[in-house]
């Protein structure tokens, strides 16, 4: 059968539609690469996010109304635009009930704003992490002899840990970014946590919610302590030592309960995180809404770091692959609405991402724009493959002029054939020799400016090599 591709603009779309090409690279989206049927509102909603128009293949769906193999007149571009930026700010708030029975989850736009840089975030995260790691195992080995002594000193730090991400989330994220290969599953319970909150604070939950789920997050692994250390690590376990493995959940559960100190809506957290929302999940297969929210949420976090830190990987995925991982789970192993959502609050080039730009340079997500997350600040690497480290400048990817200025300073390039810096794809870090804890220390130094500048303007001076 004969290809026929027709332009429709993203306003236009509708369910039944293949959509065959973008606008832009599939791997700058969490969409699969082959082209995909548009089966639910939700399809159109993330399309709307990445893209402003889409081919669609009318020999594999369907066509637009009003035409003949040739799309529609276009609506005046201006009106799209304006209604775009409407789709884009409700998402799925205006989503009809998926087949399910689940309802949307209600989002609430504006709730939080960025209130502080990242340079003066950083150095209270600093200490919060190192705090959170400390007690965190401490309070796991109390727990395991039965009697939690320092359960409100972990208290204190989810609290700091929530109140810091609600403030500037960038600073947090560079922190649990940093990879510990010798704490594993605290660090893992710690970016977890993380993904869980920066969630929540996307969406505009209630502060006093986002507390409860960051500790039930933090907190979900604790019956692995039961667990033997061969049995966490086996990859290939037979069907008797998975049914094993799983029984953590019910330790965990076990042992929070017998304290007596952790609260009840924390326990539902390790409780129900690893169910699934069509019932494939454990300890006890429920489904649906029968799974508390939290706990959905919580299992979408934790899946989405177990896929980009696999334990005995050799590397992580890029945050591309693991949202295109977790985006075909929709609607099976997660709520649908949920997983995109999430998607959008984690975005495609999370602080701390190792990027390659347009102009081949390579680079270091450094800070998010909120309302422009695919143009954010990076530093930028030097171009010696045997020293990446070396003359390391930023950019900020929303200024293209400023941006193009300075590479072509810095780098002593010609950019007359590239039509804009960007990001062309992420990478995974195998064969990048790359010093993340020394980029991050680069806005940890004390004695500078009070931060009101923001990052760009701490660093300015100190990342470039020829001022």
């Amino acid at each position: 059968m004969e290809l026929k591709q027709i332009q429709v603009n993203v306003a236009d779309l509708t369910l039944g539609m293949y959509v065959s090409r973008l606008d832009r690279p599939w791997k700058n989206t969490p969409f699969p690469l082959q082209g995909f049927h548009i089966r639910a509102s939700e399809d159109i909603a993330t399309l709307k996010t990445y893209c402003d128009f889409v081919y669609i293949d009318v020999t594999k769906g369907k066509g637009v109304l009003g035409s003949n193999g040739t799309a529609a007149p276009n609506r005046d571009r201006r009106a799209r635009i304006r209604q775009n930026s409407v789709d884009r700010r409700k998402l799925t708030r205006d989503v009809p009930f998926a087949d399910d029975g689940c309802p949307p989850i209600n989002v609430r736009r504006g709730v939080y704003e960025v209130t502080t840089s990242l340079k003066a975030e950083a150095a209270h995260a600093q200490r919060l992490v190192r705090d959170l790691r400390a007690n965190l195992n401490v309070v796991t080995r109390q727990i395991a002899r039965g009697n939690v002594e320092d359960y409100e000193n972990l208290k204190s730090n989810v609290s700091g840990m929530v109140e810091s991400v609600l403030r500037c989330p960038d600073a947090f994220t560079w922190l649990v970014r940093l990879r510990d290969k010798d704490q594993h599953t605290h660090d893992h319970s710690l970016r977890s946590a993380l993904w869980a909150v920066q969630f929540a604070r996307y969406i505009g939950m209630d502060k006093s919610e986002i507390s409860v789920l960051c500790m039930g997050t933090l907190l979900k692994d604790i019956g692995k302590v039961k667990i033997p250390n061969a049995l966490l690590r086996k990859q290939d376990r037979s069907e008797e030592e998975e049914q094993e493995y799983q029984k953590y959940v019910e330790y965990g559960v076990e042992m929070l309960r017998s304290t007596r100190k952790v609260e009840p809506r924390v326990i539902s957290v390790v409780r129900y995180h690893a169910e699934r929302h069509n019932g494939q999940g454990y300890p006890e297969r429920i489904s649906g809404t029968k799974i508390p929210l939290l706990a959905r949420i919580a299992g979408i976090a934790t899946v989405y770091d177990s896929i980009c830190n696999p334990r005995e990987a050799r590397q992580p995925l890029s945050p591309s692959r693991a949202v295109s991982v977790l985006y075909n789970m929709r609607g099976e192993a997660f709520q649908e609405d949920l997983v995109v959502q999430f998607i959008q609050s984690v975005g495609l080039y999370p602080t701390g991402t190792l990027v390659e730009l347009s102009t081949g340079d390579i680079g270091v997500v450094v800070e998010q724009h909120p309302n422009s997350r695919l143009t954010p600040q990076v530093a930028v690497l030097g171009r010696s493959v045997d020293n990446l480290n070396e003359n390391v400048f930023l950019i900020d990817l929303k200024d293209d002029e400023a941006t193009r200025s300075l590479l072509e300073k810095n780098s002593n390039v010609d950019l007359g054939t590239v039509d804009r810096v960007a990001i062309a794809r992420d990478l995974e870090p195998l064969g990048y020799e790359v010093d993340m804890a020394n980029i991050s220390s680069l806005f940890l130094l004390e004695g500078m400016d009070d931060g009101k500048g923001g990052l760009w303007q701490m660093l300015k001076e100190k990342l470039r090599p020829n001022s």
